[in-house]
């Protein structure tokens, strides 16, 4: 049977639409809910929903830049950059979920 990445991360973060992964170097990950507040979780368990993601995806994505990953529709994104709209999700109302910075449209599917 296949899990949803979504559902896995409803688990931990029941209220998330949007996971905002950073490249490893930085050392975090957010967690946003609809309201477009960020869920804060302990780092161990963001750390643990990026990897889901970052897995998930593969080679499909340059992990060398920030990706959101929105659940309701399980695609993936380009984070934009912090001078554009949509790096702080309110700005736009968007979360930053232009068409044109989708990378993959995915089942979100895991396995």
């Amino acid at each position: 049977m296949r899990t949803s990445l979504g559902n896995e991360i409803k688990k931990v973060a029941p209220d998330a639409v949007l996971v905002r992964v950073f490249p490893v170097r930085r050392g975090f990950t957010y967690l946003f809910e609809p309201d477009f507040y960020r869920t804060f979780l302990d780092h161990k368990t963001e750390e643990g929903v990026a990897r889901l993601v970052r897995r998930t995806f593969g080679d499909l994505a340059d992990w060398r830049v920030a990706h959101d990953f929105y659940l309701p529709t399980g695609d993936l994104y380009l984070t934009p950059e912090p001078h554009q709209n949509g790096f702080i999700p309110e700005d736009d109302q968007s979360f930053g979920l232009a068409p044109v910075r989708r990378i993959a449209i995915s089942d979100g599917n895991l396995g």
